[in-house]
């Protein structure tokens, strides 16, 4: 099996992709242009060794135990007992605390031709959350058909191995420059949000006031009307560098755990440069958008795959991180608590897929 060192290498369907066991991370991502050239489309390190060696890296890799924020870095699971969790953003806990998942090495457990399989155990007390959990992710490569374009498909689950209520929530964390770096900034890519409902509004540290914002009631924020480059109104936008907020793809306040989860359209994006297009299709309730606000010019393209002059300075890169809300384990609402729960008769899961087609 591979090593932490030891990228994965999954070729089907007009797709290659190249999965680290460090970080479970999206190492690579070829995608065949409009030029017909393959563009690696993802950011990140040339070598395992590499992100290891840079403790601060912008969380290339799968964020867990859970993504986001939770608020005041505190959470309580029956009103009683309180966990207290690593402040690493402000007062908050951000995408699994000091050392999340996304700088832990997975273990590979299966592989074929088009698909991997890594688990990652974590004990009770990790990064201050209760229970022992076992969470795993299967990365497989779908061949177009007459329907759909290819795509790599993402499935999470995470189960308790104790008897010990838990919270996951699962997340890619992968920066996507469908150019492939040949243009430094993602601000042309053209997106649209067919389905999304709204958007969270947070507080000034980005924790959901509980309020959602209906989709055409902030120009700004709105990709479901019409398609729009990021760019277009990014200077309404700049309480938090640019965009970096929760779009809902369903009722929040719905019994969302009791409904079949079904995959549906969350975000299509391309790029002029490129003539690539991304759809994201996920059955999680909506997803963070962000615009890479913090990047700042200290990782640089993967030779081979990259321009060699490529640097991932600010907005080089956007992330559609498909999950249940940030602080979701605060809410008032136990429906959206229970969108995290983890316990013995109820694993967390999620799926996500990003199909790639030429406009």
């Amino acid at each position: 099996m591979a090593s932490g060192d030891d990228d994965v290498e999954l070729d089907h369907g007009g797709l290659r992709v190249a999965i680290r066991p460090l970080g479970a991370t999206i190492a690579r991502l070829l995608v065949r242009s409009g030029d017909g050239s393959a563009r690696d489309v993802v950011l990140g390190f040339a070598s395992a060794a590499r992100q290891e060696a840079d403790a601060a890296h912008p969380y290339f890799g799968t964020i867990g135990r859970v993504a986001n924020r939770i608020a005041n870095a505190r959470f309580s699971l029956d009103g009683t007992t309180e966990f207290a969790l690593a402040r690493n953003s402000g007062p908050h806990c951000l995408h699994g605390g000091s050392v999340g998942f996304d700088s832990r090495v997975w273990t590979v457990v299966a592989t074929a031709a088009n698909a991997v399989t890594l688990h990652i155990d974590s004990r009770d007390g990790d990064e201050g959350f209760p229970g022992h959990v076992r969470a795993s992710i299967e990365y497989s490569i779908q061949a177009s058909t007459a329907e759909q374009p290819a795509g790599l498909s993402i499935s999470y689950k995470v189960e308790s191995m104790d008897s010990k209520v838990s919270i996951a929530n699962l997340t890619t964390h992968s920066y996507f420059n469908l150019s492939g770096l040949h243009k430094e900034s993602i601000l042309d890519h053209v997106a649209h949000f067919p389905n999304v409902k709204g958007h969270l509004l947070t507080d000034d540290t980005q924790i959901p006031t509980g309020e959602l914002v209906p989709t055409g009631q902030d120009s700004a924020m709105d990709f479901t009307s019409a398609p729009k480059s990021f760019g277009r109104d990014f200077q309404h936008v700049q309480q938090f560098r640019g965009y970096d907020h929760f779009y809902v793809l369903c009722d929040v306040d719905a019994d969302l755990t009791a409904a079949e989860k079904k995959l549906q359209l969350a975000a299509i994006v391309s790029s002029p440069d490129s003539g690539i297009a991304m759809e994201c299709w996920t059955d999680a309730v909506g997803f963070q958008l962000y615009t890479g606000n913090w990047l700042d010019g200290s990782v640089t393209g993967k030779l081979g795959s990259q321009p060699a002059d490529a640097i991932c300075g600010p907005h080089s890169g956007f992330c559609i991180e498909a999950s249940a809300p940030p602080d979701a384990i605060n809410s008032k609402s136990k429906n959206v608590r229970d969108t995290v729960i983890v316990q013995a008769d109820k694993p967390w899961t999620q799926k996500t897929v990003f199909r790639f087609s030429i406009v």
